[in-house]
């Protein structure tokens, strides 16, 4: 690709200004209310400072819609397409043109279309051998710095909470819940309402808890992204291996879906989905066993919070919390970078995370939710490179000739230390505008730590 890629490694520490006349006037405002704000009135420091939150960009988002420009410019794309003896109506996926709007799990660069792809040889590289432009090869694979404009905001903000002696505000009245606590318990001489407090405040630890714990666990996998190399498909070998491409039709072509076999609802060219299902109660229902006993229905309902957030923790879809159904499946499949392409088993792989919702059907009291891969979409996997029997080789008639074609990727069994993973995306949609995880997380629970200890001190 002509041009520069963008330099996406942060380092330790990054100043990233408004790049555009609407974000220097928003970022302006927040610095002048902060300052007037933090001698006068620490509200309007506080909205000073969320003005300038949201008016600081990510260090690396100038750069990278320069980039996108460049890759979406008309004239370069049509040139690039009749190169390769296609038309630029043919050559590129119509929904990747635009990769400005689209989100993690859709293209943020021009990519091949069907028309492009090599049907009788799926696992030849493309014409001339073109990397895919959304490949860490031509992009680059971000690495976010570890501190950037926010953590000094941060540090203003627990400055200016001091200034106004906030913590021991914060102190007085903390003293003065905890009084009225233990009146409350004195008063009505029962523990039911100390019980009712107490697994209030439990459900609250446990809520951070889990936030904690699903922070750092998606963090942990985005670093993984980053610190492993991206293996090109045409000289990767067998073991652990991070690839990136677009889903492409296997031997099995793709699917059709009617989920929950209803004719009405379907979705095609689909290589691997899940569905859910969930049945809401009628508004006003209480069943009988709650109207019976309501402090065991506010159990079930706290139950039903729990085990939401579990899943949000170790489920491979966001949760459902009133899931009556699901179901997953999926045939094999290539996966290819512009360099060849590699058979991908999606039944073999223990994490498959989607993005956004194929389609939501919303029926009465019952929804239902499609998640899936489909042809031509953006992939990233971290998996396992293994090498395919003979059998699966006689079954497409391949002679082994071409080294990609006789492996095919796994991700039932982790390796130590490792989370194998596929995920709709690429590692450029995924990681491109993240932050650290000291900035986001570490950074302000410390803080909040400094804050509540000078008030009890």
């Amino acid at each position: 690709m002509d041009g520069k890629a963008p330099e996406l490694d942060g380092g330790f520490f990054v100043v990233s200004l408004p790049y555009n006349q609407e974000m220097w006037i928003g970022w302006a405002l927040g610095a002048l209310l902060f300052v007037f704000g933090f001698f006068y009135s620490p509200f309007w420091g506080f909205f000073g400072l969320m003005l300038l939150f949201l008016n600081t960009p990510h260090p690396f988002a100038q750069e990278l819609e320069e980039f996108k420009t460049k890759a979406g410019n008309q004239e370069y794309l049509r040139k690039y397409a009749e190169e390769r003896g296609f038309s630029f109506e043919r050559f590129w996926l119509p929904e990747s043109l635009d990769g400005l709007k689209n989100n993690a799990g859709e293209w943020h660069f021009p990519t091949p279309s069907k028309y492009v792809w090599n049907w009788k040889k799926p696992y030849d590289a493309d014409p001339n051998n073109s990397i895919l432009f959304e490949h860490p090869f031509m992009v680059g694979a971000p690495r976010p710095p570890l501190f950037t404009l926010r953590a000094v905001y941060f540090t203003l903000g627990l400055i200016m909470l001091q200034f106004w002696g906030a913590a021991l505000i914060v102190k007085y009245h903390i003293e003065t819940f905890f009084s009225l606590f233990a009146f409350l318990i004195d008063f009505t001489s029962s523990q039911a309402l100390g019980i009712f407090f107490g697994i209030i405040l439990i459900i609250a630890f446990l809520y951070y808890v889990i936030y904690f714990l699903a922070s750092l666990s998606k963090s942990i996998t985005n670093m993984q992204m980053v610190d492993m190399q991206t293996s090109l498909v045409r000289s990767v070998a067998v073991g652990e291996a991070e690839l990136i491409g677009q889903a492409r039709p296997g031997p099995h072509g793709a699917l059709k879906i009617f989920v929950d076999d209803n004719p009405e609802m379907t979705c095609e060219d689909v290589v691997c989905y899940e569905w859910v299902r969930e049945d809401f109660p009628a508004q006003g229902d209480i069943p009988d066993w709650a109207q019976r006993n309501l402090f065991f229905y506010i159990l079930g309902k706290t139950n039903k919070l729990l085990d939401s957030l579990y899943q949000n923790l170790f489920n491979i879809v966001e949760p459902h919390s009133h899931e009556s159904a699901r179901q997953s499946g999926g045939v094999p499949f290539i996966l290819h970078d512009g360099s060849g392409g590699i058979r991908v088993e999606p039944s073999m792989f223990e994490r498959i995370h989607y993005q956004v919702p194929l389609n939501v059907w919303d029926i009465g009291t019952t929804r239902w939710t499609l998640y899936g891969l489909r042809l031509g979409d953006p992939l990233y996997i971290h998996g396992e490179v293994a090498s395919r029997t003979n059998s699966e080789l006689a079954e497409e008639k391949l002679d082994g000739m071409l080294g990609n074609s006789i492996l095919k990727v796994i991700g039932n069994v982790d390796p130590p230390g490792q989370e194998l993973i596929m995920i709709q995306g690429t590692e450029y949609s995924i990681l491109a505008y993240s932050y650290s995880l000291i900035e986001t997380l570490y950074l302000p629970v410390l803080y909040l730590g400094v804050f509540f200890m000078l008030g009890i001190v």
